[in-house]
């Protein structure tokens, strides 16, 4: 990757994140939560990222496993990305949860339960393909993961947790409000996982050529 082009995509999602910052802070308040609903909606924009990334990555690996092995760092970076999402939407939450519910973190709740299974599994399956060292592996691992996670998560109760309070809301603002919000947190992720894969693609270059370089000083 050019010099320019790092320079252009660290540029785009400098940018993006200040901008979904900014409308974050400047969001107006809503009539029951007052100003914590822009801690709902940092958290709520980064979990729906999330999931559309795992969705993303599943479709990624099939593609891999099915055509080209360059779609490889494509899933695994779209996953990994997905993962993190995940978890700073969860520490997001924590705020509101705190102020709404009384609780840092609601153990009882079935969505919190969900989101703290899914970064445990997340985890374990990250030091599985590493320990593996398969491409096959980690492609059939990520598909699998995020098939569960997305069916999980459509099925999870809630008890306290709203089940949709974005859009339930009685005025437009709201829902408009999140929804620039959210398209804000969409296009800086993506600009992130190009900019990972790009930044990952010469390393592997470098390896590959070190690779055959010993392969031809061993030849006979």
């Amino acid at each position: 990757m050019t010099r320019h082009r790092t320079t252009l995509l660290i540029t785009l999602f400098s940018a993006s994140l200040l901008a979904w910052l900014l409308v974050l802070v400047t969001a107006p308040s809503e009539r029951t939560l007052g100003s914590l609903v822009r801690w709902v909606y940092a958290h709520a924009s980064l979990t729906q990222v999330a999931l559309l990334f795992f969705l993303a990555a599943a479709v990624l690996a099939v593609i891999y496993l099915t055509s080209k092995e360059t779609w490889y760092d494509w899933f695994q970076v779209t996953g990994q990305v997905g993962l993190g999402l995940w978890l700073l939407g969860f520490l997001l939450s924590v705020v509101p949860a705190r102020l709404s519910w009384g609780v840092w973190v609601d153990w009882n709740e079935p969505r919190t339960q969900l989101t703290l299974l899914v970064l445990a599994v997340g985890a374990v399956i990250l030091a599985l393909v590493r320990w593996v060292d398969s491409r096959r592996f980690a492609a059939l691992a990520q598909i699998i993961f995020s098939v569960v996670v997305l069916v999980l998560n459509r099925n999870t109760a809630v008890i306290r947790h709203p089940f949709n309070p974005i859009g339930s809301a009685n005025t437009t603002t709201i829902p408009l409000t999140y929804g620039l919000i959210f398209l804000i947190a969409l296009f800086a992720s993506s600009v992130l996982v190009v900019l990972l894969v790009n930044a990952r693609q010469p390393a592997r270059l470098k390896t590959a050529s070190a690779t055959a370089a010993r392969a031809i000083e061993d030849a006979p």
